[in-house]
Formats: C-alpha cells, sequence, structure tokens
C-alpha cells in the first residue's frame, strides 16, 4: 500500500489558493501580512514558539522580539508551523510543505523580485515611502535576508502598503532524501536511476499532473521504489 501521508489533504487547494495570493510590497517583503503565531521543530527535537513570517527574497524566517523583527538561522531548523501552514528547511531555506509521504514531500518556492525596483545605490529607491534609510541584515546582523525598510515592526507595519506592489514567482519541488526537484517531467526524467521508458508508462496510467500535490506524493514513492541512487534522509 502507497505510503500517503498528505499534510491537510482537505484543505490542499485553500493551501495553494492562499499562497497564490501572496501579495508583498517593497515595505513589507513578507508571506504573510502580519506576524503569525507559529512554532519551530530544530534538528534536536526542541520546539520554540514566537510569531514569524518568511521574508520573500531568499526564504529566511524572521520573528519579532520585543517590537523588533530579527533573523533566526535556518541551521539546526528542523520544520515549523506558521499558523496552518507547515514549512521544512530545505538547502537553508524555508519553503512550505504542500503534501509528505513517507519516502519524501512536495513544497512550494515563494520568491518576490526585487530586482526590477531596486535602485542603482541598492536600496529601494522612490518606490519606497516614508523611509529615511533602507538597510540589509547583512550588514547589521551578520547574515543576509534581504532589504528591509527598518527592523522596527510597529514602524514597517505602518508602512506596509504604502509602496509598489512586488511581483511573486511560485515553484514546486519534489524532495527526496538531500535532493531538491524541480517538479516536472523533464527533470525529472532525467534524474540518474530512473529508467525513462518505465517512467513515463506510470505517468501516463497515473494521469500525473505536475502541479497537483496528491499526484506529486506518487511520483515521490515511484522513484523512491524504483531508483537506487537516492540517499535516505537524515
Amino acid at each position: 500500500m502507497k505510503r500517503l501521508l498528505l499534510i491537510c489533504i482537505a484543505a490542499l487547494s485553500a493551501a495553494v489558493a492562499v499562497a497564490q495570493n501572496v501579495s508583498p510590497t517593497v515595505n513589507w517583503p513578507y508571506m504573510y501580512p502580519d506576524f503569525v503565531e507559529g512554532e519551530m521543530e530544530k534538528m534536536g527535537g526542541q520546539i520554540e514558539k514566537g510569531r514569524y513570517n518568511i521574508h520573500l527574497n531568499v526564504g529566511a524566517l524572521h520573528y519579532l522580539n520585543d517590537g523588533t523583527i530579527k533573523e533566526h538561522p535556518t541551521v539546526g531548523v528542523k520544520s515549523m508551523t506558521i499558523g496552518d501552514d507547515v514549512y521544512r528547511n530545505v538547502g537553508g531555506k524555508m519553503l512550505k510543505v504542500l503534501a509528505q509521504t513517507e519516502g519524501g514531500f512536495v513544497v512550494m518556492e515563494t520568491l518576490a523580485n526585487f530586482t526590477g525596483i531596486i535602485s542603482r545605490d541598492g536600496a529601494y529607491g522612490g518606490a519606497v515611502a516614508n523611509r529615511d534609510k533602507t538597510f540589509s541584515h547583512q550588514e547589521n546582523n551578520g547574515s543576509f535576508n534581504g532589504y528591509l525598510v527598518t527592523d522596527n515592526y510597529k514602524d514597517l507595519i505602518a508602512i506596509k502598503d504604502d509602496s509598489d506592489k512586488v511581483p511573486v514567482t511560485r515553484k514546486i519541488f519534489i524532495v527526496i532524501g538531500h535532493q531538491m526537484i524541480f517538479a516536472n517531467k523533464s527533470t525529472v526524467i532525467d534524474m540518474t536511476g530512473v529508467d525513462k521508458k518505465a517512467f513515463s508508462a506510470f505517468l501516463k496510467s497515473n494521469d500525473i499532473k505536475w502541479k497537483d500535490p496528491e499526484d506529486l506524493v506518487k511520483v515521490i514513492d515511484y522513484i523512491r521504489d524504483t531508483a537506487e541512487y537516492v540517499q535516505t534522509e537524515d
């Protein structure tokens, strides 16, 4: 029997719809319209509670500390929940889990494209309202997690809508062992250990849709059952 353990399977469509409604601005480069109560699980099993958000420049994890926005290093973080959403640490980025099976999981990467609106001097230029200075945590906290107008939470949320909206791109990946693979036929079929003819027959017989998380767990299970190269997750 296939090992199908979907994350909130009844709510998958709603979860994807919410993700598609993400609307960051230059002043508010985040996944959520506010910092949200959540729990972070570390590799050793420790749980930390707080109010979190995901910076959409590089998938960095931000949290509130006495009214100040800070970054939490993703090293040592296994997973977390923010509201009803589940995230996994994949290559240092916190990515939203759409579905999972014992063999791996399906994630969505959501990134905002700030390239077109950053001015020549590296700041956000005229697109930002009510600012004295822009800065990055690379300069202030020792780790790069994208630009913020200010790290003062009250000041930032007060001006979050006083700036241009930022275009968002979304990509779906399957994660098997230590590998993150873009979820499309041409990428997966070229993986070492995948029999192209047999895999194509599997896709056809199961009518696999590459944007359907439930179908993608079938792909994960197929790869785990047939490809010899896949590493097991630590």
